[in-house]
């Protein structure tokens, strides 16, 4: 196994040492987040022009943290690991793949993300799982800002002839194809990028010309995206999912209005540029307006109690996103 030393000497081309990489790129600690790499979901979609640029940087680097997390968990033994994602390692390059790659390292940087975010890689790790064991076989798949989510590329449900969707900014789908060219060795034929701003347009409007099918059962996942889009964009992708076929299914993480308002969550409000928030409370009537129905609302507690418990295993799990899981069409008695 290389030493920490000797990695650090390997990356100095792009990093001037290891610790500069744990230090100064990862690890925050006055603002109490792990920098742009680790925020509790996506950064900022909005915007055009220059800022749009760093906005798609912010993404995408969001998007390779939550990666670098689920790399890490596939490394755990067996009995403990709540998935395997060796696609997620293959997406990681330079520095990053050697710390995921060797225990020593791959240890530190754990300690280091709870330090800096506590919680977050047990949230990240539990709604992967969860999300992971409700995406099921449907016709079609969407994947809303799908960032380096490796779902179709390793899930049995979303393997070929079985199409799927995924919308991102366009420099973050750039940097997601070449990630998955040079993992898989092609693009996945069953597999359409999409790129888009939901900020600005509707998957109403995009999902029709890219070939997708609205008289035809789908699954659609939008995870840690809803919190970055305004109101009335959220509002219209419930509402364009209330609109497929009986039987459809959405899957979404979202933030509690509570977090929003929160005076202890507030510089993570400014920082990520966090805009909407729901009440879980009236989450039920809110989906039902749109033709859902939601059939599962998960917390911290089912965190713990579906994935953790389980296997005898403690992880801190922050209390901020929640996973929902709604049907199109009336409840089923």
């Amino acid at each position: 196994m290389a030493s920490a030393i000797t990695l650090a000497r390997a990356g100095r081309r792009e990093h001037p040492s290891l610790v500069g990489v744990l230090s100064a790129r990862f690890f925050r600690p006055r603002t109490g987040s792990f920098g742009r790499w680790f925020p509790p979901g996506r950064a900022d979609n909005v915007g055009t022009g220059r800022e749009g640029t760093m906005a798609s940087k912010r993404v995408e680097n969001t998007a390779l943290g939550v990666g670098t997390i689920r790399a890490m968990e596939s490394h755990e033994p067996p009995e403990q690991r709540l998935f395997d994602d060796q696609v997620a390692e293959g997406f990681l390059t330079g520095v990053t793949a050697s710390l995921v790659r060797h225990g020593s390292l791959r240890r530190v940087f754990r300690r280091l993300v709870e330090a800096a975010a506590p919680g977050i890689y047990g949230s990240v790790v539990c709604r992967t799982h969860l999300i992971d064991d409700a995406c099921t076989r449907f016709p079609q798949v969407v994947i809303v800002g799908a960032g380096m989510d490796t779902r179709p590329y390793r899930l049995r449900a979303m393997s070929a002839p079985t199409p799927v969707w995924e919308i991102d900014l366009p420099a973050v789908q750039t940097a997601k194809m070449s990630a998955v060219h040079r993992t898989l060795g092609t693009l996945p034929a069953n597999v359409r990028y999409v790129p888009a701003d939901l900020a600005e347009s509707s998957l109403s409007e995009l999902l029709p010309d890219a070939g997708f099918d609205a008289s035809t059962a789908a699954l659609l996942i939008c995870e840690a995206v809803l919190q970055y889009l305004p109101a009335q964009a959220a509002d219209s992708l419930f509402a364009f999912a209330g609109g497929l076929p009986a039987g459809s299914r959405l899957i979404f993480t979202y933030l509690p209005e509570e977090v929003l308002r929160a005076p202890r969550h507030a510089r993570r409000v400014r920082h990520f540029h966090w805009q909407t928030g729901f009440d879980p409370a009236r989450l039920p009537d809110l989906l039902t307006a749109h033709g859902l129905t939601l059939t599962a609302d998960l917390g911290r507690a089912e965190f713990e109690s579906h994935c953790l418990a389980p296997r005898s295993r403690r992880l801190p799990v922050a209390e901020l996103e929640r996973i929902a899981i709604a049907e199109v069409g009336p409840p089923t008695s």
